[in-house]
């Protein structure tokens, strides 16, 4: 992850970089100060600049867990992350997701936090690319005793053949000893129910 974040960010700081040139060459050609509707174009790559550096920072926090990061997570919890990474997805493809989720709740039993995070995060992911737009993608979290479960309802199709992104999460599921089952904009994953994390 640390490799991934390097070779975005270079180009990201290279690009605000050629910015500030074309600022200051856009400046000495019109006389000292940078016409408005030019000034106005790079403060917008500015904050785009700023945004996607932002954005891959969350990614990379979310995807890498700190060391020591407990073995225990709450799923809820790893659901608002995730859609706090997913929102501008979200919001570009006009998906309304509306959250059912109790705060604080729903732990999971010792796995890898970074496999956890993988799973819901894709859950979400093919629910909102999966729905058209003005859609909405249903996501809800339950304890029902031994397990914890994440439930996810789309907009889309209802049947049709397994897609990479499914055998990736169901890949993922058995390594991590969840439980997958889909059927169409129905997902259902299931995990072992832990003791509530500190």
């Amino acid at each position: 992850m640390d490799s991934l974040v390097h070779d975005v960010r270079n180009p990201l700081n290279a690009l605000a970089i050629n910015v500030e040139i074309l600022h200051e060459k856009l400046g000495r050609a019109a006389g000292g100060e940078v016409p408005p509707a030019q000034a106005k174009n790079l403060q917008a790559m500015r904050e785009q600049i700023a945004r996607v550096n932002g954005m891959l920072g969350d990614f990379a926090r979310f995807l890498t867990p700190p060391t020591g990061a407990p073995a225990v997570s709450s799923l809820s919890q790893v659901l608002g992350e995730a859609l706090a990474v997913l929102g501008h997805a979200g919001r570009r493809a006009r998906v309304k997701i509306t959250v059912d989720v109790p705060e604080g709740q729903a732990a999971v039993a010792a796995m890898d936090p970074s496999g956890l995070a993988f799973l819901v995060m894709v859950s979400v992911q093919r629910a909102i690319e999966r729905t058209p737009e003005e859609g909405q993608v249903r996501v809800s979290v339950r304890d029902e005793g031994a397990r914890v479960v994440l439930h996810v309802q789309d907009g889309g199709r209802e049947e049709g053949e397994k897609t990479e992104v499914e055998e990736a999460l169901g890949a993922g599921a058995r390594e991590s000893g969840a439980e997958l089952h889909v059927r169409g904009p129905q997902l259902r994953l299931s995990f072992p129910a832990g003791p509530t994390p500190a």
